[in-house]
């Protein structure tokens, strides 16, 4: 039996209507992908608006057979498998709402931190009431630690990484099984921890060549910021306050700003340790290629300064939520990470999209290292 086959023409966004399957990758002027191949229009007027937003006016789509051509760019493509065409709809769908929401997320932080950083009033049950409305990101069928890597794309700011950081940790905390009270807090500790960096002078904050012994000082001097920052809000909990200012300790005696050790230091800074540490070397000014080298790292080099508990299970977890993450090898091919071994978290196994051939990274030639994520 002969296979069902489109064609892929190139049309005017004016000309778009609902249903339409997208028939190619739109991806913006820096490379990012805005809408994946397969994707069925269903909210006409919000694909419109994303794709004038990134100053698109042109998109190839897939017409049957029997209908009237737009263009002449043509191409044979044979018809998706539609349950596969319906689980990336749902996830374009998320993924392209997200993107629109994220902007009012980020003004929503930059609100509460400028109060703070004021000294305006703000009292504990609106930054409850924002602390639920930065947690419905869960709600999202797309993995959460996925999401972040979108977020790094699109926002490099403090605000974002102190975002970051709150969900990571929420994440740890509720892989501890933490009261419901307990994340709520951890959340608030977490997403202040860093707000003090924003008194450091920004020439230092963004520094990319290696920070001398007094500018490393200075920026250390965050921890104090911060918590002098929200120490006057008698609504804010001591247990709040006290995590912001030893969220660098380490359990070795490492860390700043007292140099505590295991017993001393509280819970929830524990767990913004690891949060914090995660998100700062997945930053792209730092080495790690991947995020999975990020957690391998993690786990060879940091495991004498952080939690060994706390860090066990961010490490036995967040590996699985990498599953179904596309990624492009060295080799410029594009696959999805369908299982992870924990032994070789950074050398998952690979489905190739080109011909769906498996790949185990740790056992295949350096042409199938894994590049880059696909966000």
């Amino acid at each position: 039996m002969k296979e069902s086959t489109i064609k892929t023409i190139n049309i005017h966004i004016e000309k778009l209507e609902e249903n339409m399957i997208i028939g190619q990758d739109v991806i913006n002027k820096d490379g990012k992908k805005l809408i994946n191949q397969g994707y069925c229009i269903k909210d006409l007027e919000r694909v419109i608006s994303l794709l004038q937003n990134y100053d698109i006016h042109f998109v190839n789509i897939h017409i049957l057979d029997d209908q009237d051509e737009l263009s002449v760019n043509e191409e044979d493509f044979i018809i998706p498998d539609i349950k596969n065409m319906d689980l990336e709809n749902k996830r374009d769908e998320e993924i392209i709402n997200f993107k629109e929401n994220f902007n009012q997320t980020k003004k929503c932080i930059y609100t509460d931190f400028n109060h703070l950083l004021c000294g305006k009033p703000i009292t504990y049950r609106t930054l409850q009431e924002h602390t639920k409305e930065h947690l419905k990101i869960f709600s999202i069928g797309t993995n959460i630690f996925q999401l972040i890597e979108i977020m790094r794309k699109m926002d490099k700011t403090i605000y974002t990484h102190c975002y970051h950081v709150a969900l990571t940790s929420y994440c740890i905390g509720k892989w501890l099984n933490l009261a419901d009270e307990d994340l709520e807090e951890l959340f608030l500790a977490a997403i202040f921890s860093d707000i003090g960096k924003l008194k450091l002078p920004k020439a230092l904050l963004y520094k990319t060549e290696p920070l001398n012994a007094l500018e490393k000082k200075k920026i250390q001097e965050h921890v104090f910021h911060s918590y002098h920052i929200v120490e006057p809000y008698l609504s804010i909990s001591s247990r709040i306050k006290q995590s912001i200012l030893s969220h660098h300790e380490k359990i070795d005696g490492s860390g700043y700003p007292i140099h505590m050790k295991e017993k001393d230091i509280p819970l929830f800074a524990k767990i913004i340790a690891v949060a914090d540490t995660y998100n700062t070397l997945t930053s792209e000014n730092l080495s790690c290629a991947t995020v999975l080298d990020t957690i391998k790292t993690m786990e060879t080099t940091y495991k004498n300064q952080l939690d060994t508990k706390i860090l066990y299970v961010f490490l036995q977890r967040i590996g699985d939520c990498f599953i179904g993450q596309k990624v492009k090898l060295k080799n410029q091919e594009i696959g999805e990470i369908v299982f992870i071994n924990h032994r070789f978290i950074q050398k998952p196994m690979i489905r190739l999209l080109s011909n769906q051939k498996i790949i185990d990274l740790s056992s295949a030639s350096k042409p199938f290292y894994i590049q880059e994520l696909v966000v």
